[in-house]
């Protein structure tokens, strides 16, 4: 990430006041004046705050050393105890929280000079904060935005490794969208953001629950840890106004405890809420219905269309339309009406339900990034509607190893229940043995009347259920969406879903035609 410069460099004493209790001891210089911050050794410039912080899975105090050679001025950290690193010391009690104090104070608060909008929720965050982006660009609000696809904003566009970076990261890139003079910032907060409070310097204009089923069980030790963090954006963060789908019985409760603290909730569902969708047709050609809002200050019946397909895109869309209007809650002079106008026209993220095939093939072939039950059954919906009569569903997928064995089994029962063939293949195995997290999966396809098979070699895989469809047949790649790579083992390999798919297309169309 190139740095954006700072527009201030506030003391190290300046930054310990401002991190209030948290902060603990500061030790050298209070004047030390300060341009930059970061916890990566190797990204440190001269007159930074390094960040080290102790706990994790290494010591930030192995690499103060690597750092004062880079031009670290001082030191953050959260080691307890008298310390003598050579530099100026900044002790605090929680150092992800002071770093994201640390980097808003020395950005210069970034996030209140832009209407920041935050996305959570199990699925559907990434699509909700593409549309966003898309949806008010084309109403003329520049936006950038930040989560699994990286940062965009412009003519930039940024790969990140995490759906929420670091705090330090993240301030570095709203001071990047103020500079080029951007009105909005949309990104994505996941669960273990908001547990480890990367995000809670932030200033947040407008906050999104989409919805929340089973994940990330591996981190959390339990689904009711999991929904709590994810209920801090709104309970604890202090967003101005809050846009809740309502369509499980979390974001109800949730829209009901945020209102209970005084907060402005919006709500949203297909058939209950504040902005609902009335008469909804769904079709391989997208949806249509009528979009009804029924606030104070937004009370009419809008017709309403998009290309996107699958019942989850109406909770999609519906979070974006909602946006809109907690954004004109909030005070953003914003075009609604273009808002919606804009949503007609836009496409899917990179790699939720993306289509491979062309006009010249006879099966259809699509990638999602489904990785949960519940994203997978939701997919496995919308391409139902995309097989022809005579044609048959098959559905390539796998689970991710060192993540949450729980939703394995769950994973299959979705597939065995709303597909009509299956295939078992790798996706992110990394440390775990292939075939154990296969032997995971079988159970759950197991009870049902489905054929299925295992090919762990994704490659393969693809290859083969490309091969073998017949004409009219439908072909759902799940789990790794836009990801270009696979991680086995230690490994980052280069593989794509949909580059593989797509010469798998092209060498079924040669032999078709040299059959013929």
């Amino acid at each position: 990430m190139s740095k954006a410069p700072p527009p201030e460099e506030p003391t190290l004493g300046e930054l310990f006041e401002a991190l209030g209790e948290n902060g603990l001891r500061l030790s050298g210089d209070a004047g030390l004046r300060v341009s930059g911050i970061t916890q990566d050794s190797r990204r440190v410039a001269p007159g930074d705050l390094f960040v080290a912080r102790v706990g994790g899975r290494s010591n930030g105090l192995d690499y103060v050393e690597a750092a004062q050679a880079a031009g670290a001025v001082a030191i953050l950290t959260d080691a307890p105890g008298e310390l003598r690193l050579g530099l100026p010391v900044l002790q605090v009690a929680h150092a992800r929280l002071a770093m994201g104090r640390c980097a808003e104070r020395i950005f210069g608060s970034p996030s209140r000079q832009l209407s920041v909008i935050g996305i959570t929720g199990t699925n559907g965050k990434t699509t909700s904060a593409w549309l966003c982006q898309r949806a008010l660009e084309a109403a003329g609000v520049p936006t950038a935005r930040l989560g699994t696809l990286g940062f965009d904003f412009g003519e930039l566009s940024v790969d990140s490794p995490l759906t929420t970076p670091e705090a330090d990261v993240i301030s570095g890139y709203l001071a990047q969208a103020v500079a080029g003079h951007a009105r909005a910032f949309v990104m994505e907060v996941s669960s273990h953001a908001l547990d480890q409070r990367r995000a809670d310097a932030i200033h947040f204009r407008v906050a999104v629950f989409t919805n929340l089923t089973q994940d990330h069980l591996d981190y959390h030790a339990t689904f009711e840890d999991y929904a709590e963090a994810k209920g801090r954006l709104f309970l604890e963060l202090e967003p101005e106004v809050s846009v809740i789908h309502i369509g499980d019985s979390f974001g109800q409760r949730l829209a009901e405890r945020a209102e209970a603290i005084g907060r402005r909730v919006i709500r949203v569902g297909r058939e209950q809420g504040d902005v609902t969708l009335a008469g909804l047709e769904l079709g391989d050609f997208g949806m249509r219905g009528v979009l009804r809002l029924d606030l104070p200050q937004e009370r009419r019946s809008v017709p309403f269309e998009s290309r996107l397909v699958g019942e989850h895109n109406v909770e999609n869309l519906l979070c974006c339309v909602g946006i809109g209007l907690a954004l004109r809650a909030a005070g953003e002079a914003l075009d609604l009406d273009g808002l919606v106008r804009a949503l007609r026209a836009v496409n899917s993220a990179p790699g939720r339900l993306e289509r491979c095939d062309t006009d010249t093939d006879d099966l259809t072939v699509l990638v999602d990034y489904a990785h949960t039950p519940d994203a997978l059954a939701r997919a496995l919906g919308a391409v139902r509607g995309f097989v022809p009569e005579g044609g048959r569903l098959w559905c390539i997928f796998g689970c991710g190893g060192d993540r949450d064995p729980g939703k394995r089994p769950k994973m299959g029962d979705a597939v065995g229940r709303l597909a009509d063939r299956a295939v078992v293949t790798n996706d992110n195995p990394r440390s775990e043995a292939p075939q154990a997290i296969a032997d995971m999966i079988l159970p759950g396809l197991a009870p049902h009347a489905i054929e299925f098979s295992v090919i762990l070699d994704r490659k393969l895989a693809i290859d083969s259920v490309i091969a073998e469809a017949s004409p009219r047949d439908v072909v759902l790649i799940a789990g790794k969406g836009h990801e270009p790579y696979q991680l086995i083992g230690d490994q980052v390999l280069a593989f794509d879903d949909r580059v593989v798919a797509r010469d798998a297309l092209a060498r079924r169309r040669s032999q078709t035609k040299d059959s013929g």
